[in-house]
Protein backbone atom coordinates (compact mmCIF):
# COMPACT_ATOMS: atom_id res chain seq x y z
CA UNK A 1 0.00 0.00 0.00
CA UNK A 2 0.83 3.78 -0.70
CA UNK A 3 1.76 6.11 2.33
CA UNK A 4 3.00 9.49 2.96
CA UNK A 5 6.14 9.15 4.84
CA UNK A 6 8.03 11.88 6.58
CA UNK A 7 11.77 10.83 6.81
CA UNK A 8 13.21 13.98 8.37
CA UNK A 9 12.11 18.06 8.01
CA UNK A 10 10.89 18.71 4.48
CA UNK A 11 11.50 14.99 3.82
CA UNK A 12 8.07 14.17 3.14
CA UNK A 13 8.19 11.02 0.44
CA UNK A 14 5.54 8.81 -1.07
CA UNK A 15 6.35 5.29 -0.15
CA UNK A 16 5.27 1.31 -0.76
CA UNK A 17 5.02 0.40 3.11
CA UNK A 18 3.65 -3.38 4.13
CA UNK A 19 1.24 -3.49 7.05
CA UNK A 20 0.94 -5.97 9.54
CA UNK A 21 -2.60 -7.06 10.82
CA UNK A 22 -4.14 -6.00 13.96
CA UNK A 23 -3.27 -7.01 17.26
CA UNK A 24 -6.03 -7.51 20.00
CA UNK A 25 -7.87 -4.35 20.47
CA UNK A 26 -6.96 -3.14 17.22
CA UNK A 27 -8.57 -2.37 14.01
CA UNK A 28 -7.56 -2.59 10.57
CA UNK A 29 -9.68 0.05 7.96
CA UNK A 30 -9.24 1.03 4.18
CA UNK A 31 -8.80 4.80 4.66
CA UNK A 32 -11.39 6.76 2.49
CA UNK A 33 -10.52 10.21 2.82
CA UNK A 34 -8.49 12.30 4.51
CA UNK A 35 -8.18 16.38 5.64
CA UNK A 36 -4.79 18.11 4.86
CA UNK A 37 -4.34 21.08 7.44
CA UNK A 38 -1.67 23.13 8.77
CA UNK A 39 -0.75 20.89 11.73
CA UNK A 40 0.44 18.45 8.86
CA UNK A 41 2.64 21.65 7.82
CA UNK A 42 3.85 22.52 11.35
CA UNK A 43 4.98 18.61 11.00
CA UNK A 44 6.56 18.79 7.97
CA UNK A 45 8.41 21.47 8.34
CA UNK A 46 9.47 21.00 11.85
CA UNK A 47 8.11 23.55 13.88
CA UNK A 48 5.78 20.37 15.70
CA UNK A 49 8.06 17.58 16.32
CA UNK A 50 7.25 14.09 15.60
CA UNK A 51 9.38 10.79 16.06
CA UNK A 52 10.44 9.97 12.40
CA UNK A 53 9.82 8.37 9.84
CA UNK A 54 6.21 8.09 10.30
CA UNK A 55 3.07 8.41 8.51
CA UNK A 56 1.58 11.84 8.59
CA UNK A 57 -2.76 12.43 8.57
CA UNK A 58 -4.12 12.89 11.59
CA UNK A 59 -8.35 14.04 10.00
CA UNK A 60 -9.32 10.42 8.53
CA UNK A 61 -12.57 8.58 7.47
CA UNK A 62 -12.41 5.00 6.54
CA UNK A 63 -13.80 1.12 5.83
CA UNK A 64 -13.14 -1.11 8.35
CA UNK A 65 -11.74 -4.12 7.22
CA UNK A 66 -10.71 -6.31 9.79
CA UNK A 67 -10.97 -6.79 13.57
CA UNK A 68 -8.49 -7.82 16.13
CA UNK A 69 -9.17 -10.24 18.67
CA UNK A 70 -11.81 -8.66 21.34
CA UNK A 71 -12.85 -5.58 19.83
CA UNK A 72 -16.58 -5.69 20.19
CA UNK A 73 -19.12 -2.79 18.44
CA UNK A 74 -17.54 -2.46 15.29
CA UNK A 75 -17.91 -4.61 11.89
CA UNK A 76 -15.77 -5.05 8.55
CA UNK A 77 -17.50 -3.02 6.40
CA UNK A 78 -18.41 -0.46 8.75
CA UNK A 79 -17.84 3.80 7.47
CA UNK A 80 -16.23 5.35 10.56
CA UNK A 81 -14.61 8.58 10.87
CA UNK A 82 -11.43 8.38 12.54
CA UNK A 83 -10.17 10.51 16.29
CA UNK A 84 -6.95 10.97 16.56
CA UNK A 85 -6.56 10.83 20.17
CA UNK A 86 -6.27 7.31 22.01
CA UNK A 87 -6.83 6.95 25.23
CA UNK A 88 -6.65 4.26 28.32
CA UNK A 89 -9.83 5.06 29.97
CA UNK A 90 -9.06 3.92 33.25
CA UNK A 91 -6.31 7.34 34.37
CA UNK A 92 -7.66 9.68 36.56
CA UNK A 93 -8.44 12.16 33.71
CA UNK A 94 -9.98 9.54 31.46
CA UNK A 95 -12.23 8.62 34.24
CA UNK A 96 -13.32 11.87 35.22
CA UNK A 97 -14.74 12.66 31.94
CA UNK A 98 -11.37 13.91 30.64
CA UNK A 99 -9.58 11.52 27.70
CA UNK A 100 -8.21 14.52 26.12
CA UNK A 101 -5.42 14.82 28.38
CA UNK A 102 -4.98 10.42 29.05
CA UNK A 103 -2.41 9.93 31.48
CA UNK A 104 -1.07 7.25 29.38
CA UNK A 105 -0.45 8.82 25.83
CA UNK A 106 3.00 8.17 26.08
CA UNK A 107 3.29 5.32 23.88
CA UNK A 108 1.37 6.98 21.33
CA UNK A 109 3.27 10.14 21.70
CA UNK A 110 6.40 8.49 20.54
CA UNK A 111 4.80 6.99 17.63
CA UNK A 112 4.20 3.40 18.59
CA UNK A 113 0.83 1.45 19.28
CA UNK A 114 -0.28 0.86 22.58
CA UNK A 115 2.23 -2.51 23.08
CA UNK A 116 5.34 0.09 21.92
CA UNK A 117 5.60 -1.15 18.35
CA UNK A 118 4.56 -0.23 14.78
CA UNK A 119 2.10 -1.67 12.24
CA UNK A 120 3.94 -0.32 9.11
CA UNK A 121 7.37 -1.07 7.66
CA UNK A 122 9.25 -0.89 4.72
CA UNK A 123 12.33 -3.25 3.60
CA UNK A 124 12.70 -3.99 7.20
CA UNK A 125 12.48 -0.47 8.53
CA UNK A 126 9.77 0.15 11.39
CA UNK A 127 7.89 3.22 10.48
CA UNK A 128 5.85 5.08 13.08
CA UNK A 129 2.47 6.11 13.63
CA UNK A 130 0.47 9.23 14.11
CA UNK A 131 -2.69 7.83 14.96
CA UNK A 132 -4.99 7.61 11.89
CA UNK A 133 -1.93 7.83 9.86
CA UNK A 134 -4.16 9.44 7.13
CA UNK A 135 -2.03 9.57 4.74
CA UNK A 136 -1.76 6.04 3.81
CA UNK A 137 -4.06 3.83 2.40
CA UNK A 138 -4.71 1.17 4.96
CA UNK A 139 -4.16 1.53 8.70
CA UNK A 140 -4.31 0.19 11.94
CA UNK A 141 -5.46 1.89 14.48
CA UNK A 142 -6.59 1.34 18.37
CA UNK A 143 -10.35 0.27 17.83
CA UNK A 144 -11.59 2.98 20.65
CA UNK A 145 -10.45 5.67 17.83
CA UNK A 146 -12.79 5.20 15.44
CA UNK A 147 -16.58 5.65 15.39
CA UNK A 148 -19.36 4.50 13.11
CA UNK A 149 -21.58 6.44 11.31
CA UNK A 150 -24.09 6.43 8.70
CA UNK A 151 -23.03 4.98 5.40
CA UNK A 152 -25.25 7.79 3.41
CA UNK A 153 -22.91 10.89 4.88
CA UNK A 154 -19.96 11.51 2.31
CA UNK A 155 -16.89 10.21 3.85
CA UNK A 156 -14.83 12.70 1.96
CA UNK A 157 -16.97 15.10 4.40
CA UNK A 158 -16.93 12.90 7.19
CA UNK A 159 -13.10 13.22 7.44
CA UNK A 160 -13.66 16.83 8.93
CA UNK A 161 -15.28 15.49 11.96
CA UNK A 162 -11.96 13.90 13.07
CA UNK A 163 -10.01 17.16 13.51
CA UNK A 164 -11.32 20.65 12.38
CA UNK A 165 -14.62 20.43 13.26
CA UNK A 166 -14.14 18.49 16.36
CA UNK A 167 -11.81 20.95 17.78
CA UNK A 168 -13.99 24.08 16.87
CA UNK A 169 -17.30 22.48 17.79
CA UNK A 170 -15.95 20.98 20.71
CA UNK A 171 -14.10 24.10 21.81
CA UNK A 172 -17.53 25.97 22.13
CA UNK A 173 -19.33 23.62 23.54
CA UNK A 174 -17.36 21.35 25.54
CA UNK A 175 -14.46 23.84 26.98
CA UNK A 176 -16.45 27.13 26.93
CA UNK A 177 -19.91 25.56 27.60
CA UNK A 178 -21.55 28.11 25.72
CA UNK A 179 -24.90 28.65 26.07
CA UNK A 180 -27.91 30.59 24.23
CA UNK A 181 -27.57 34.50 23.81
CA UNK A 182 -23.99 34.33 24.71
CA UNK A 183 -21.75 36.57 22.66
CA UNK A 184 -18.71 35.05 20.79
CA UNK A 185 -16.05 36.37 18.72
CA UNK A 186 -13.90 33.94 16.82
CA UNK A 187 -10.60 34.71 15.40
CA UNK A 188 -9.16 33.07 12.49
CA UNK A 189 -11.63 31.45 9.79
CA UNK A 190 -9.71 28.71 8.57
CA UNK A 191 -11.01 25.12 9.38
CA UNK A 192 -11.14 25.13 12.61
CA UNK A 193 -12.55 28.86 13.16
CA UNK A 194 -15.21 27.75 11.05
CA UNK A 195 -16.33 24.88 13.10
CA UNK A 196 -16.12 27.05 16.16
CA UNK A 197 -18.47 29.52 14.19
CA UNK A 198 -21.03 26.83 13.70
CA UNK A 199 -20.55 24.75 16.88
CA UNK A 200 -21.78 28.74 18.48
CA UNK A 201 -24.25 28.80 15.64
CA UNK A 202 -25.91 25.09 17.04
CA UNK A 203 -25.03 26.50 20.73
CA UNK A 204 -27.53 29.73 20.22
CA UNK A 205 -24.43 32.38 20.61
CA UNK A 206 -25.57 35.93 19.50
CA UNK A 207 -23.81 37.75 18.32
CA UNK A 208 -21.23 35.50 16.25
CA UNK A 209 -18.61 37.71 15.18
CA UNK A 210 -16.08 36.05 12.87
CA UNK A 211 -12.43 37.79 12.09
CA UNK A 212 -9.89 37.16 9.67
CA UNK A 213 -7.49 39.04 6.82
CA UNK A 214 -9.25 37.25 3.94
CA UNK A 215 -12.77 38.32 2.72
CA UNK A 216 -13.70 35.15 1.04
CA UNK A 217 -13.13 33.38 4.53
CA UNK A 218 -15.49 36.18 6.08
CA UNK A 219 -18.46 35.54 3.04
CA UNK A 220 -17.85 31.83 4.40
CA UNK A 221 -18.42 32.45 8.06
CA UNK A 222 -21.36 34.28 7.36
CA UNK A 223 -22.72 31.36 5.64
CA UNK A 224 -21.79 29.01 8.02
CA UNK A 225 -23.73 31.27 11.00
CA UNK A 226 -21.58 34.39 11.44
CA UNK A 227 -23.90 37.65 12.36
CA UNK A 228 -21.08 39.69 11.78
CA UNK A 229 -17.55 39.92 10.36
CA UNK A 230 -14.43 41.92 10.38
CA UNK A 231 -11.80 42.24 8.24
CA UNK A 232 -8.57 42.72 10.29
CA UNK A 233 -6.02 45.15 9.38
CA UNK A 234 -8.86 47.19 7.87
CA UNK A 235 -11.82 47.32 10.47
CA UNK A 236 -11.47 47.82 14.36
CA UNK A 237 -11.60 44.26 16.49
CA UNK A 238 -14.39 45.18 18.79
CA UNK A 239 -14.77 43.56 22.09
CA UNK A 240 -16.90 42.74 25.75
CA UNK A 241 -17.26 39.07 24.55
CA UNK A 242 -18.61 36.27 26.97
CA UNK A 243 -16.39 34.70 24.89
CA UNK A 244 -13.40 34.93 22.53
CA UNK A 245 -12.12 31.69 21.17
CA UNK A 246 -8.57 31.70 19.11
CA UNK A 247 -8.10 29.78 16.14
CA UNK A 248 -4.48 31.25 14.86
CA UNK A 249 -2.25 29.71 17.52
CA UNK A 250 -0.49 33.58 17.43
CA UNK A 251 0.74 35.79 20.07
CA UNK A 252 -0.70 38.72 18.54
CA UNK A 253 -4.26 37.15 18.46
CA UNK A 254 -3.87 35.31 21.51
CA UNK A 255 -3.17 39.18 23.10
CA UNK A 256 -6.49 40.22 21.19
CA UNK A 257 -8.67 37.36 22.46
CA UNK A 258 -7.52 38.23 25.63
CA UNK A 259 -8.46 42.14 25.57
CA UNK A 260 -11.68 41.39 23.63
CA UNK A 261 -13.53 39.62 26.30
CA UNK A 262 -15.67 41.28 28.92
CA UNK A 263 -15.95 41.32 32.50
CA UNK A 264 -16.59 36.93 33.47
CA UNK A 265 -15.85 36.42 29.93
CA UNK A 266 -13.78 33.84 28.52
CA UNK A 267 -10.61 33.22 26.16
CA UNK A 268 -10.58 30.12 24.70
CA UNK A 269 -6.95 29.51 22.88
CA UNK A 270 -7.68 26.63 20.25
CA UNK A 271 -5.19 27.00 17.47
CA UNK A 272 -1.42 25.24 17.80
CA UNK A 273 1.02 27.80 18.69
CA UNK A 274 4.73 27.47 17.96
CA UNK A 275 6.12 25.86 21.38
CA UNK A 276 8.43 28.82 21.89
CA UNK A 277 5.57 31.22 21.73
CA UNK A 278 4.81 33.43 25.22
CA UNK A 279 1.68 35.78 25.29
CA UNK A 280 1.54 38.68 27.99
CA UNK A 281 -1.22 38.51 30.40
CA UNK A 282 -2.25 41.21 31.98
CA UNK A 283 -2.51 40.12 35.45
CA UNK A 284 -4.59 43.21 37.44
CA UNK A 285 -7.15 42.85 34.59
CA UNK A 286 -7.17 39.15 34.76
CA UNK A 287 -7.85 39.25 38.73
CA UNK A 288 -9.96 42.05 38.63
CA UNK A 289 -12.69 41.26 35.91
CA UNK A 290 -12.34 37.49 36.39
CA UNK A 291 -11.38 36.98 33.43
CA UNK A 292 -10.30 32.87 32.57
CA UNK A 293 -8.25 31.76 29.97
CA UNK A 294 -8.61 28.29 29.15
CA UNK A 295 -6.86 25.69 26.52
CA UNK A 296 -8.76 23.66 24.40
CA UNK A 297 -6.61 20.71 22.98
CA UNK A 298 -8.78 18.95 20.26
CA UNK A 299 -12.39 20.43 21.82
CA UNK A 300 -12.06 18.85 25.04
CA UNK A 301 -13.38 15.66 23.44
CA UNK A 302 -15.54 12.77 24.59
CA UNK A 303 -15.09 10.27 22.07
CA UNK A 304 -17.56 8.31 22.09
CA UNK A 305 -19.84 10.89 23.31
CA UNK A 306 -19.02 13.76 20.67
CA UNK A 307 -18.20 11.76 17.49
CA UNK A 308 -21.71 10.42 17.13
CA UNK A 309 -23.18 13.56 18.16
CA UNK A 310 -20.84 15.00 15.60
CA UNK A 311 -22.34 12.88 12.66
CA UNK A 312 -25.78 13.14 13.98
CA UNK A 313 -25.48 16.87 13.49
CA UNK A 314 -23.81 16.58 9.92
CA UNK A 315 -26.79 14.30 9.24
CA UNK A 316 -29.69 16.74 9.72
CA UNK A 317 -27.89 19.59 8.21
CA UNK A 318 -26.98 21.39 11.36
CA UNK A 319 -23.26 21.06 11.09
CA UNK A 320 -22.46 21.83 6.80
CA UNK A 321 -18.76 20.66 6.08
CA UNK A 322 -18.87 20.65 1.94
CA UNK A 323 -18.48 24.38 1.99
CA UNK A 324 -15.05 23.87 4.01
CA UNK A 325 -13.49 21.67 1.23
CA UNK A 326 -11.58 23.66 -1.64
CA UNK A 327 -10.67 20.86 -3.46
CA UNK A 328 -10.40 17.06 -3.93
CA UNK A 329 -7.40 15.49 -4.12
CA UNK A 330 -5.73 12.14 -4.74
CA UNK A 331 -2.34 11.14 -2.28
CA UNK A 332 0.13 11.94 -5.10
CA UNK A 333 -1.14 15.54 -4.56
CA UNK A 334 0.04 15.64 -1.23
CA UNK A 335 2.90 17.98 -2.03
CA UNK A 336 1.06 20.94 -3.26
CA UNK A 337 -1.70 20.68 -0.99
CA UNK A 338 1.08 21.02 1.74
CA UNK A 339 2.35 24.10 -0.28
CA UNK A 340 -1.04 25.71 0.03
CA UNK A 341 0.01 26.45 3.58
CA UNK A 342 3.12 27.61 3.28
CA UNK A 343 1.66 30.52 0.62
CA UNK A 344 -0.61 31.56 2.88
CA UNK A 345 -3.38 29.64 1.45
CA UNK A 346 -5.67 28.20 4.55
CA UNK A 347 -8.43 26.80 2.21
CA UNK A 348 -8.72 22.84 3.09
CA UNK A 349 -7.67 20.43 0.81
CA UNK A 350 -8.92 16.71 1.41
CA UNK A 351 -7.47 13.60 -0.15
CA UNK A 352 -9.64 10.63 -1.60
CA UNK A 353 -8.55 7.56 -2.03
CA UNK A 354 -9.97 5.01 -4.94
Amino acid sequence: MRAAVLWDVDDLRLEELELDPPKPGEVQIRMAASGVCRSDHHSVSGIHRHTMPIVLGHEGSAVVETLGEGVTGLEPGDHVVCSWLPYCGACRRCTSGRPSVCERLEMFDRGFLSDGTTRFSTGGTRIHHNVPSSFAERSVVPANTVFPVDPALPLEHVALLGCAVMTGVGAVLNTAKVRPGDSVLVIGCGGVGLSAVQGARIAGASPIVAVDVVGSKLRLAEDLGATDTVLSGRDRVPEGFDHAFECLGRTETIEQAMRSVAPGGTAVLVGMAPPEARAPLDALRTTTKELTVAGSWYGSVVPPRDFPLLAHLMKFGELRLEPMIARTIGLDQIHEALARFEAGEETRSVIVYD
